[in-house]
């Protein structure tokens, strides 16, 4: 491309790049991602019929919209949840529909008996939550207080006394050291979990009581045909067929996806508040929302729902051992038992993704929209990977079609 310029014209226009960086870098306080993508498709769009002019300009769209995705997620949020409520509460649209049910009476139904039901659940349910949280915070001290005259009392304290130990100075460790510091880890702990909590439930008051989310639930269960056919009219006819299709395949992982995990979710943590109140662990409500909003996080929900019951269970009345055994068991048993028959046969197939894959996209969701990331991040991770393999395919197809073509000339 440049075989036809002249030394002197290399070294101008060398120069030139230079200057044009350091122009660059001496206005980078006013540049804005804008500005940047508006220049490199100004400068490559000409070569498009390069190949690396046309990835470095889809590498250049692919950055601005992780950039504008960042800077509008806290917009973004309200639309998300309101996707997901609609995709929970299509097929029942669709059914009524076809009894010739009118689409904005059943999602105005719907949505108004689904909302009834959440501001219910947060006004009875989570207060008593709350107030066992606050009974484990409160029985954080008392057993560290246990622990500690259990331990000094024992044999341990003599053995080391034995070993020539000074007593005043193993005692002044564990009360001024080794306690408080035990103590601020588990508080830490539940503080944490306290804050989940919170944090949720400040989400879905905020989320039920702006009319945001609602008129934008109750327009997408409305509007979807009219808004996905819209949709599919922006692409030439070509490729129209296969935009449809795709949207059909996406609608129906992440559809599938999203109310059979809930399903699962929501028989998870009833089971297990049901099983720990029977056996007489405390906090059984708590460990059962816990349980239920943690099992839509892959790896991560279930370690942490574990973790959590073995410290709780400790809490109860004696025998602490076998509530322990008990509480750590049966969330293991419940795991084995929703992967084996209740994921098959609610959500339906797996999505395909490697574990590695996973932990990722729901680090990188979160990073983005908090809780309702988790939610969507394996969803929306397979529709990309799909969507790539898709691109791929016909990348192939066209390729292989060319070479055929060259191959006939």
């Amino acid at each position: 491309m440049f075989s036809s310029l002249g030394r002197i014209e290399v070294v101008l226009l060398v120069g030139g790049v230079l200057l044009l960086l350091m122009l660059i870098y001496t206005i980078q306080s006013i540049l804005s991602p804008f500005l940047v993508l508006g220049a490199i498709l100004f400068l490559l769009f000409p070569l498009r019929q390069y190949i690396l002019a046309r990835n470095l300009m889809w590498l250049a769209a692919i950055l601005f919209g992780l950039w504008f995705l960042h800077e509008v997620s806290p917009i973004l949020a309200p639309f998300v949840v309101s996707l997901v409520f609609a995709y929970i509460l299509a097929p029942l649209v669709d059914v009524f529909e076809r009894w010739r049910v009118p689409r904005w009476l059943t999602s105005l139904v719907l949505l108004f008996l689904f909302v009834a039901g959440i501001v219910l659940a947060v006004f009875f349910i989570l207060p008593v939550a709350v107030a066992q949280l606050e009974g484990v915070l409160d029985a954080v001290s008392s057993v560290i207080s246990d622990w500690r005259s259990t331990l000094w009392n024992s044999n341990i304290v003599r053995l080391l006394q034995r070993y020539g130990i000074p007593a005043n100075d193993l005692r002044s460790i564990l009360s001024n050291q080794l306690t408080p510091r035990l103590e601020d880890i588990l508080k830490t702990l539940f503080s944490a979990s306290a804050s989940l909590l919170s944090s949720i439930s400040g989400v879905l008051t905020q989320i039920f009581y702006l009319i945001l989310v609602p008129f934008l639930t109750f327009y997408m269960l409305t509007d979807f045909p009219k808004i996905s056919h819209r949709f599919k009219m922006l692409f030439p006819r070509p490729v129209r067929d296969k935009v449809a299709l795709g949207m059909e395949q996406a609608d129906e992982l992440i559809g599938h996806y999203l109310r059979g995990a809930l399903t699962v979710a929501i028989l998870q943590g009833f089971t297990v508040s049901v099983i720990f109140s029977i056996f007489g662990i405390k906090y059984a409500l708590l460990l059962g929302l816990l349980a239920a909003v943690l099992d839509l996080v892959p790896y991560f929900g279930l370690i942490i729902t574990m973790l959590i019951s073995m410290l709780v269970a400790s809490f109860s009345d004696p025998p602490v051992v076998p509530k322990i055994i008990f509480a750590l068991g049966s969330v293991g048993a419940l795991h084995l038992f929703e992967v084996a028959f209740l994921s098959p046969r609610i959500v339906g197939s797996k999505v395909g993704l490697h574990p590695l894959l996973i932990i990722l996209a729901l680090l990188v969701f979160m990073q983005f929209l908090g809780f309702v990331g988790l939610l969507v991040a394996v969803p929306a991770t397979a529709l990309l990977i799909q969507i790539t393999k898709e691109w791929e395919k016909g990348r192939r197809r066209g390729a292989s079609e060319n070479d055929g073509t060259y191959a006939q000339s």
